[in-house]
């Protein structure tokens, strides 16, 4: 499920999602079942980076995640929570729920914004979809990596054609994204 958070412009892309996921194990849960309500804010304003420290080729890569930096990504995040919370509460969600919820929980009570925003800040972990590290644009100088064809710049014969180089995470799962920006590059190749 897509919506607008308040902070949104009605008119755009969705910036919030939620997600189920199938009965999983929880060592916490009374008959060792569960479900999980996922949510995420699409368009983040937080920005990470990766770098590359050194010219070994063995070197890791410096990653900085920096989820949730921004205020407004945690007032996104914590509209987020109450709504999965809701969510949970109505039927026939309700009905299968035979114990407390495991998380945030019951010492996380109502829709209390301040202790959503400390549970959302140690909760929050990649949603698998990263995108934008390899910025698509005209200047080097300016921190763009590839130009508009996906052509590295300064490296004859490297292209780029994932979701690296998108300038903005999709609103929706990156996969088909992906795809079409790969299409595309290996169209101009031909």
């Amino acid at each position: 499920m897509t919506w607008h958070s308040s902070h949104a412009d009605p008119a755009g892309a969705p910036d919030l999602f939620l997600g189920s996921s199938s009965a999983v194990e929880v060592d916490a849960s009374p008959t060792g079942a569960g479900f999980m309500l996922l949510v995420s804010v699409l368009q983040p304003q937080s920005r990470g980076r990766v770098s590359i420290p050194s010219a070994n080729p063995s070197a890791n890569p410096r990653i900085e995640l920096a989820h949730l930096r921004e205020a407004s990504d945690v007032a996104r995040f914590v509209e987020a929570i109450q709504m999965a919370r809701r969510l949970g509460r109505q039927a026939p969600l309700a009905a299968l729920v035979t114990g407390p919820e495991l998380s945030p929980g019951p010492d996380v009570a109502g829709d209390d914004a301040v202790a959503l925003g400390t549970f959302a800040r140690a909760a929050v972990t990649t949603f698998h979809h990263p995108a934008g590290t390899c910025q698509m644009g005209k200047d080097p100088g300016a921190g763009a990596v590839v130009d508009a064809r996906g052509r590295a710049h300064g490296l004859e014969g490297l292209l780029v054609a994932d979701a690296s180089i998108m300038p903005r995470i999709a609103s929706a799962p990156t996969n088909l994204t992906t795809a079409m920006i790969a299409e595309r590059i290996a169209r101009w190749l031909k």
